[in-house]
């Protein structure tokens, strides 16, 4: 790190971000920044043209207030003075927050986990090339930099009126010009985070409108607009023809969209607003299936990149840019595909990859996750789902506090049904019952794109939940960066409930977001029923093994009773392993050699596999016949792992092979 860097790190450490932060900024970045943008802010808007209106501002605080239920506002408070100390409550913090930082500095180059620092003057390939056991956790890193605390604090201060709040939120925007030169650090790498930051930023200078200070914080010495200048450049570099897709792309499309509507004050705003929402549109087609499932076969994408689709195209209506009305649609069916994976209790799937990513944080972080979402798509779009029990903050910040909600019955929907398009099933009984059984199994490609970055080696694999309860569980994610055992491992075939071969993945792994070689994955037989259903599929992933194994499984649910045949085909001795991973609030139990009992509080299961199985059970362990490679963890939340119960039944036989399984819920 220079010297320079040093003293600047050392001087913004001897006061508070509210002590002069714009004062600062308008001094240093302000300057160099008007320096690279002369000539490029035209017309500077201080006041937004009647046909303008941001979502569902302005609202005072008594209207807002009474919009909120007071548990929403009490645990929205109680993050924002967090925020002001600088305590973070994401990722890892969500159960208690991190330490206090001194005055509340946000050091926007620090991994909080580790303790270890980015460098934030590397330049170019310098930055991109991040160890994080030098550098820490690039994520975590860019999460502070995505600025959802500081739309936090914004929040705060219209739901309060009360000045801290306003004073904390533009101090932490003028902070971070400061900290991060264009082009240099971490935190410039990625598109998607420059437009995170770019509608996070939008919603504060909306938010702090009835702020005294707002004139001096946003007036024409500011150094926002120099930085949001190069933010809107940068992202026209990032999102040019053949960008990689995914939610990413949607993220840098969105917030370049966003900020072009909020600040139409540059000479390329038009240009931006409509390459945006032509971009928009061409992807929203791309990643979303007909049936509207994202096509990138991660629920965590899934749920982020329809946020990220809705919110321009709302801004969008409100501004007289409406979107087309088969855009509006496809996101209407996304929406609604939320609704119809989410379990009793408001379970969420968790195939595929999910770091928590969200578009723009309205609701406290320990909200309902789509809440506010599935409000919005309801009283907006008028999807037809059932009114949820949260997200009315969020859904009055961006429709008002004088929407008539929309009145209807839900559509009545088969507790067993699928999205063949994207190749996920679900078999259901007991609908609407405490013991309800849901089983969600993946048939589907790797991913959408080429390389399919976020999908996991998990054909076949199945999860199952007794009403409000995860019994049979998706690992999770756990980490991108920190460790490539730990990445290997959650994506890994041992870490499904599926059947691994000779201790292979089924695709097999070339890096943190790489595939050297995908499974090819077939439903062969769909055949729902009022009480469960039956579903026969079958995938290639083993072919390439000597003998060329096919798998070939049928799920059979008959009200609590579910059976499992898997059928392995081929030629030659092979290894097989069943793999059946469990909550950590499971209990287990054998009760003979190939029975084993399933309890948590208030349910129980019993697992019977074949009498050729030797079955074991084990959790957080060393996986012995690797003697390296983990087995038997659970991820909760990005971030965070712990030890979980997995049943393992081997068998080493010449193929083919039939096994039998059942797991009758008691």
């Amino acid at each position: 790190m220079s010297t320079g860097s040093q003293g600047a790190r050392r001087a913004r450490r001897e006061r508070t971000p509210e002590e002069g932060a714009w004062r600062v900024g308008r001094g240093q970045a302000g300057a160099r920044g008007r320096q690279q943008a002369a000539g490029r802010v035209e017309n500077v808007l201080f006041e937004r043209p009647h046909r303008q209106h941001f979502y569902g501002l302005p609202l005072s605080p008594p209207r807002l207030r009474r919009a909120v239920d007071e548990a929403t506002r009490a645990a929205l408070l109680r993050e924002a003075g967090e925020i002001l100390q600088g305590r973070w409550r994401f990722f890892t913090f969500a159960d208690a927050p991190s330490d206090p930082t001194p005055g509340g500095l946000t050091d926007w180059h620090r991994c909080e986990v580790t303790g270890l620092y980015a460098d934030p003057d590397a330049c170019g390939p310098a930055s991109s090339s991040h160890d994080p056991e030098v550098q820490g956790r690039l994520r975590t890193i860019w999460e502070k930099s995505r600025h959802h605390h500081t739309t936090v604090l914004a929040i705060a201060y219209a739901l309060t009126g009360e000045d801290r709040y306003a004073t904390g939120a533009a101090a932490r925007i003028a902070d971070w010009i400061l900290a991060n030169p264009p082009q240099r650090g971490v935190n410039w790498l990625s598109g998607a985070e420059a437009g995170l930051r770019l509608m996070a930023w939008a919603w504060c200078y909306e938010l702090l409108r009835a702020h005294p200070q707002w004139g001096v914080w946003f007036g024409p010495d500011s150094p926002l607009w120099p930085s949001v200048h190069r933010h809107q450049e940068f992202l026209e570099e990032q999102t040019r023809p053949g960008a990689s897709g995914g939610a990413s792309l949607l993220a840098a499309l969105a917030g370049q969209y966003v900020a072009s509507v909020t600040w139409p004050v540059f000479s390329g705003s038009p240009g931006w607003q409509r390459e945006a929402k032509a971009a928009l549109t061409r992807e929203a087609t791309l990643q979303l299936l007909e049936s509207g499932v994202n096509r990138e076969l991660s629920f965590g994408h899934h749920v982020w990149a329809t946020e990220l689709l809705l919110l321009p195209a709302l801004l969008g209506e409100r501004c007289g840019d409406a979107f087309h009305p088969a855009y509006l649609a496809r996101l209407a069916r996304a929406i609604r595909v939320i609704d119809r994976l989410r379990g009793p209790g408001d379970l969420l799937p968790r195939y595929g990859d999910s770091d928590e990513a969200l578009a723009v944080q309205f609701e406290p972080r320990g909200a309902p996750r789509v809440d506010w979402l599935l409000r919005v798509g309801r009283d907006w779009l008028g999807v037809p789902v059932p009114e949820p029990q949260g997200g009315r903050l969020g859904a009055t910040l961006l429709l008002g506090d004088d929407r008539v909600p929309l009145r209807y019955e839900p559509e009545a929907f088969e507790a067993s049904f699928a999205y063949p398009d994207a190749g996920l099933y679900v078999l259901g009984s007991g609908q609407g019952t405490p013991r309800e059984v849901r089983v969600l199994t993946a048939v589907g490609a790797l991913g959408s794109t080429a390389l399919g970055d976020h999908g996991h080696a998990d054909a076949l694999h199945f999860t199952l939940s007794v009403g409000p309860q995860e019994v049979v569980v998706d690992p999770g994610t756990s980490a991108y960066h920190a460790d490539a055992q730990w990445r290997r491992y959650f994506r890994s075939t041992a870490a499904h409930n599926t059947v691994e071969v000779d201790l292979q993945d089924q695709s097999t792994q070339a890096g943190a977001f790489l595939w050297a070689h995908r499974v090819g994955a077939i439903a062969q037989l769909w055949e729902p029923r009022e009480e469960g259903g039956r579903l026969v599929a079958s995938h290639d992933g083993y072919e390439r093994l000597l003998g060329a194994p096919v798998h070939q499984r049928e799920l059979d649910l008959s009200g609590r009773l579910l059976s499992v045949t898997d059928h392995i085909g081929g030629r030659g001795r092979h290894h097989l392993r069943l793999h059946l991973h469990l909550h950590p609030d499971c209990e287990v139990q054998p009760e003979s050699p190939d029975a084993w009992r399933v309890s948590w509080p208030g349910g129980a299961l019993r697992v019977r596999f074949d009498g050729r199985l030797r079955v074991r059970c084990d959790q957080g362990e060393t996986d012995p016949a690797s003697g390296t490679t983990p087995l038997g963890w659970y991820s909760p939340r990005y971030g965070a792992r712990q030890a979980s119960p997995s049943l393992r039944a081997t068998l080493t036989a010449t193929l083919p092979v039939t096994l039998h399984t059942t797991l009758e819920v008691l």
